[in-house]
């Protein structure tokens, strides 16, 4: 439990922190006003069950005299209305604070989810290598809420119904000490063997939940990320039955730890309710008058009343926090991941391109295949407004070549300069200012085509002049204006499925040009493109020679013939035409 609670005090903000306070200050103030009301109580059935004691004991006369009463039933109807006022303001307060309890929990949620999506995008492109994208989505959309609904909100639902139960328990010691010990002896000894019965399966079954959690995210994106393969290949058989499977231990795994929360309500309502009337029992026995019994069992059953359903509440989140508590531990190693780029952090430094882009020595091995050499101490010089062509067999590393001179993958060994300034964590996002990419599958959004060639520009900031511009370098701007209903702001579908290979290729293209970018790097860009359009777009882009600098990754020659050098990657250096 010390280390959960570090785990989560770690994870909230300087003002999170504050804001928890506030709501602990309401918890404790509603705590008190509930105690009030449950004393209230008290005094009431007294005068109700025995009129003669408003004079007989000392309290309640000064009461009495306090409430200027002229007589026994007006001072009834005192008592009646001041505790009726309390317990009336005591549910108004305990609304505001259930609700400054949820407040404070869904905004965690939103909170978490966010700071994670940050520090995810800021971390190095070989972290997204590594890590399945299946993953990262559950962390963010499902195991963030885990932590809230499952961590966050017990420990604060813990709070708040322990301070009433320390407070109900309080005032019957006042009242009658060994009463008070045997009543909390028989709620605690219950809820304790419940849940030392049931801590190991929830344990178990927490595991479980997880994985199948995992493993649904992962089929759902793998089948719809590759329909078109699970169709071809009647896939869909195996991702039905892999996502059924999981599905059904998950929503299993969820009913079990529901009712393992909820069993122990029915058994204690039962017990509260049988040991009220071996109160009044006991009480009989011991020849108490009705105006002493009314009173305690009064004061018993409000304090039951208040007491048992907080206990249930506390025992059944002690259940959803241990149900959850694994996936914490996954969460907080993500947020760690900001501390560590936090300390790679640096003041940006600027970068200028107007001499030369230069790879000395370099080499690069994944980090988790060391052993496994993708490039060899590859040496190349591009000068500005140059050309280079890469080409090479599949799993050359012409794209992972392509990758090191993007600043998205640091070499193993040797460096990057650009005029010769070393690229590194000051000045990558510098560099990057500068460049464009087009790879070899264009990702486009689910929004209209000018929103997609601009892409990450706000709507009402996209300059359009530039938006047309760059689709008449990228030889598509006829069929836009032409065959599209709307033109440039059709919207294309997800991941472009209105549009055809080709056409999804040209409006990836016109995307790097409308960056006006000095560098744009090319990776199979023309691929997809049929032999005419090919041309038509190498024509497009061998205009710009000159005008910027364009390094080529492609498998046939044509693409790379006109380029000034042409790097064939497994079969020998650089070399010039």
């Amino acid at each position: 439990m010390n280390n959960t609670l570090s785990n989560i005090w770690k994870m909230l903000t300087p003002l999170d922190k504050r804001k928890l306070g506030i709501v602990t200050v309401l918890v404790i103030f509603m705590t008190i006003i509930e105690s009030l009301g449950v004393v209230s109580i008290m005094p009431f059935l007294s005068v109700l069950a025995n009129p003669e004691s408003a004079q007989q004991n000392f309290l309640l006369k000064k009461i009495y005299i306090l409430l200027s009463a002229e007589n026994t039933n007006q001072f009834i109807v005192y008592l009646g209305s001041v505790s009726l006022v309390i317990v009336v303001f005591s549910a108004c307060l305990k609304i505001i604070t259930q609700y400054s309890l949820n407040r404070f929990s869904s905004l965690q949620r939103h909170y978490f989810a966010s700071r994670l999506l940050d520090i995810y995008l800021k971390q190095n492109y070989s972290f997204f290598i590594q890590r399945n994208s299946a993953d990262l989505t559950k962390i963010l959309l499902n195991d963030v809420d885990q932590v809230v609904w499952g961590i966050l909100k017990p420990l604060l639902t813990i709070l708040s119904y322990g301070l009433i139960v320390l407070a109900m328990i309080v005032l019957l010691i006042f009242y009658d000490p060994l009463m008070a010990f045997t009543t909390a002896g028989v709620i605690i000894t219950f809820y304790t063997v419940m849940f030392l019965v049931v801590k190991k399966f929830m344990k178990k079954i927490s595991q479980e939940f997880s994985k199948a959690n995992q493993e649904r995210y992962q089929s759902c994106q793998e089948v719809f990320g590759g329909i078109k393969d699970v169709m071809i290949n009647h896939a869909h058989d195996y991702y039905y039955d892999r996502f059924d499977r999981n599905s059904r231990i998950y929503a299993r795994h969820y009913a079990s730890q529901e009712s393992l929360g909820q069993i122990p309500l029915h058994i204690i309502e039962t017990i509260g309710y049988g040991c009220l009337i071996l109160l009044a029992i006991f009480l009989v026995l011991q020849d108490h008058s009705v105006g002493v019994i009314l009173p305690v069992i009064g004061l018993y059953g409000v304090a039951a009343y208040r007491m048992l359903p907080a206990a249930q509440n506390i025992y059944r989140a002690i259940t959803t926090y241990k149900f959850s508590e694994h996936i914490l531990n996954g969460v907080v190693q993500e947020f760690e991941l900001n501390e560590i780029k936090n300390g790679q952090k640096v003041k940006g430094d600027i970068i200028n391109f107007d001499h030369q882009i230069e790879l000395i020595d370099v080499s690069f091995a994944y980090p988790n295949h060391p052993e496994k050499q993708i490039l060899n101490h590859i040496n190349i010089k591009i000068e500005k407004n140059a050309s280079l062509g890469v080409t090479g067999k599949s799993g050359s590393g012409k794209s992972t070549l392509m990758d090191i001179m993007l600043g998205l993958l640091q070499p193993t060994s040797g460096i990057l300069k650009i005029d010769g300034r070393e690229i590194n964590e000051r000045n990558v996002q510098s560099w990057q200012s500068l460049v464009s990419y087009v790879p070899q599958f264009i990702y486009l959004a689910d929004m209209s085509v000018a929103e997609n060639i601009a892409f990450g520009t706000p709507k009402e900031q996209i300059d359009f002049h530039l938006v047309q511009n760059a689709a008449k370098l990228a030889q598509i701007d006829e069929f836009i204006t032409q065959n599209l209903k709307d033109g440039y702001n059709t919207v294309i579908g997800e991941r472009g499925i209105l549009l055809s290979g080709g056409q999804r290729q040209r409006l990836g293209i016109a995307r790097a040009l409308y960056k006006q970018p000095q560098i744009i790097f090319m990776d199979e860009a023309t691929s997809a493109l049929d032999t005419e359009t090919e041309k038509a777009v190498n024509e497009a882009i061998q205009s710009l020679n000159g005008k910027m600098t364009i390094v080529i990754i492609a498998h046939r020659e044509s693409a790379v013939a006109n380029c000034s050098n042409i790097l064939s990657i497994g079969f020998g250096d650089l070399y010039g035409k």
